[in-house]
């Protein structure tokens, strides 16, 4: 073997050692060594997320979570909630997840954490929240914009053209029925009373509590504890001295959320959408 040949294999082992000492040293330094997780819960909770329908999806919120209990110096996870609520489906596939985990989980309520949101906080073992918080709203709505009467006053008519009678319900271009209004109540009603049962059992509130919040009020923060909604008034400190109480030591909080879009979901502040209306929990 020549020297070109000796000199250009140890090239490439000298390469590989530092490859392969690379990507090890970068997986060990790129596992957060903190004990708490922390989950940031923020804007409206969908199922899905994009640049102009903003909030944070399911899948990003149960992806992380899970990115955090396979780290094996994560003790605990913290819920850092700041969301009004959002869709039905995305907020009932976090918080059974959530009431699915073995590990401790303490829900912080920041400003609001109210709706769709709250039901993620009843799925942790302990809720603390300000005594300035925004919370409760329990219940659904699938309310939207009809432009009948509009249309009519200026000439516009709509072309009904459909394969069934039910087919285009909650058509914003044309006035509900009766029937067809039954139909979506029936909906809301089956997702209230999970809803409701969820918190009920996860709270173990009183007959007099479950009446008061089932007309989907909001709630400030220091009613919430009175009511037995959260467990304790506070912040930051609170969900450390809670930590403390439960065996972890020497708390250090990791983030895990990826950043969320910040551009609002300019569909839902008009009240305004093209297609079948989803039931929120907002």
């Amino acid at each position: 073997m020549n020297d070109l040949a000796k000199i250009i294999i140890l090239f490439v082992l000298l390469s590989l050692f530092v490859i392969i000492t690379g990507s090890v040293l970068g997986l060990i330094y790129a596992i957060p060594s903190g004990n708490v997780a922390e989950i940031r819960i923020e804007g409206d909770i969908v199922s899905t997320s994009d640049l102009l329908s903003g909030g944070v999806s399911s899948d990003a919120i149960i992806s992380q979570i899970k990115t955090a209990l396979s780290n094996p110096n994560v003790e605990a996870i913290l819920l850092s909630i700041n969301s009004p609520g959002g869709m039905v489906v995305a907020s009932k596939e976090v918080a059974e997840y959530v009431k699915s985990i073995n590990k401790t989980v303490v829900a912080q309520i920041r400003e609001i954490g109210a709706s769709g949101a709250y039901l993620i906080a009843a799925a942790a073992d302990y809720i603390i929240c300000d005594n300035l918080s925004i919370t409760g709203s329990i219940g659904v709505t699938d309310s939207y914009l009809e432009f009948a009467g509009t249309m009519t006053k200026y000439g516009v008519e709509y072309n009904r053209l459909v394969t069934g009678e039910h087919k285009d319900i909650g058509s914003q271009f044309r006035n509900m029925t009766a029937e067809e209004r039954d139909i979506i109540m029936g909906l809301v009603n089956e997702s209230f009373s999970y809803f409701l049962n969820f918190v009920t059992e996860r709270r173990n509130l009183t007959e007099e509590t479950i009446t008061l919040i089932s007309d989907g009020r909001i709630i400030g923060g220091s009613q919430a504890y009175s009511l037995g909604l959260v467990d304790e008034l506070g912040g930051i400190n609170e969900v450390k001295r809670y930590l403390s109480s439960k065996g972890i030591e020497e708390i250090t909080i990791d983030d895990y959320s990826s950043s969320t879009n910040i551009i609002p979901d300019i569909r839902n502040l008009l009240g305004f959408k093209t297609d079948l209306n989803i039931p929120s929990f907002n």
